[in-house]
């Protein structure tokens, strides 16, 4: 071996037993965003995820601890077992400091199973199932997204109210869609209503006209669709060509969703959401610029709030002068959430945002003055109260004030 080869595999020892912390001082500070890219949810979340984490950095300075920020991101492909996967080499061989999860649930709570072992901090902005903030919560997490609960107390609630009592469920196979109908069953009973059936069918299906069938020929008030993404979309066209379009219940919709379906097939319906971009002035102002490298294509709520995510975790990083994950979740609890994007939040002990919710309806065509112009607002309920309490949520892990 020559003599420079023995320096180089000396200089690779050396490097192989160096502390990692020592390694760290002089690599980029690393967010790393691990969602849906190119699948079913890749709409809602994906690539403008990345964007908005990225407009959040940008907008930060773009350094923090003395290194420059850097966020990188992967496609989980919806796999629970290439999430988890993608989770540890981010941390273990990338050196992230903080993860931001997204698409499907049962991904994201892989994600943060492995982020939790192994004392990293998770900002799930695009994960809707109640369980990162209950029984699958983190010390280290916190839940951005409204959950489940939170969706269906939303908007079930109210239409058992005008009249709509007995519900048949079609249910996304997985945990997203099984916790909705289960939160959506439990808020109807509450409420007065009944569940008379419900019916599954797999992730990114062709086709739900046996679904439908069922559903209409259940005798029920209301059909109430526990999914999300070109499912709801499939579901929602072909419960036009079933003539049951007037029945239906949606409680997690987004924009691109709607703008698949176009306002003619899609008018009329009713959802709940933290964030609209034509809202207020300061929604308007930061969708403006997303808008503008995006393609002219609307943010959703999971978009924005990986942007409010970031940005309040890298103030508290700041704040402290460390990324260490247990420090920064005591500070991120601490500080207040700035701005006018969502209204009236903060997070409680088990790393469940709180925030106010509002209730939208889509537009007609005859009512939109343009392509972006999607939704009027209907009501806004007030978070507190209507967020499930840190006390009551099942979470284990519950971080201390």
């Amino acid at each position: 071996m020559t003599l420079s080869l023995l320096r180089v595999a000396a200089l690779a020892m050396l490097l192989g037993t160096a502390p990692a912390a020592a390694l760290a001082e002089n690599a980029p500070f690393r967010i790393g965003v691990i969602d849906d890219m190119s699948g079913v949810y890749s709409g809602n979340g994906g690539p403008g995820t990345v964007l908005a984490a990225k407009m959040a950095v940008e907008d930060f300075g773009g350094k923090v601890l003395g290194r420059p920020i850097e966020v990188i991101s992967a496609d989980h492909q919806s796999k629970p077992d290439i999430g988890a996967a993608l989770a540890r080499q981010y941390i273990e061989q990338q050196g992230v400091s903080a993860i931001i999860p997204g698409g499907a649930s049962s991904v994201g709570l892989a994600v943060q199973a492995i982020a939790r072992t192994l004392k990293k901090t998770t900002l799930v902005s695009g994960g809707y199932a109640s369980n990162f903030s209950g029984d699958g919560c983190s010390p280290y997490g916190t839940q951005w997204a409204p959950s489940t609960s939170e969706l269906s107390r939303t908007i079930a609630k109210g239409i058992v109210d005008g009249g709509g009592k007995k519900w048949f469920f079609i249910v996304a196979d997985y945990v997203f869609g099984k916790n909705l109908a289960a939160d959506a069953g439990e808020t109807v009973k509450a409420s007065g209503g009944q569940v008379v059936g419900q019916v599954m069918h797999p992730l990114n299906v062709t086709d739900l006209a046996s679904q439908l069938l069922a559903a209409q020929g259940s005798g029920a008030d209301v059909i109430g669709l526990a999914n999300a993404g070109p499912d709801l979309v499939l579901a929602i066209k072909q419960a036009r060509e079933f003539g049951v379009s007037a029945k239906l219940a949606t409680m997690l919709v987004f924009e691109n969703n709607v703008t698949a379906l176009g306002l003619s097939t899609a008018q009329g319906l009713r959802l709940a959401a933290s964030f609209y971009w034509d809202l207020n002035d300061e929604t308007r102002s930061w969708s403006k610029r997303f808008m503008a490298r995006n393609g002219n294509a609307v943010p959703t709520m999971g978009h924005v709030l990986a942007y409010l995510a970031t940005t309040h975790y890298l103030k508290a990083v700041a704040a402290i002068g460390s990324d260490d994950a247990a420090q920064v979740q005591a500070k991120m609890l601490q500080q207040p959430i700035e701005g006018n994007l969502i209204q009236h939040a903060h997070i409680q002990p088990n790393g469940r945002v709180v925030s106010d919710m509002h209730i939208f309806e889509v537009k007609s065509p005859q009512d939109s003055k343009s392509p972006a112009d999607l939704y009027r607002l209907v009501a806004t309920l007030p978070g507190d109260g209507l967020f499930v309490s840190a006390e009551k949520s099942g979470c284990s892990y519950l971080a201390v004030r």
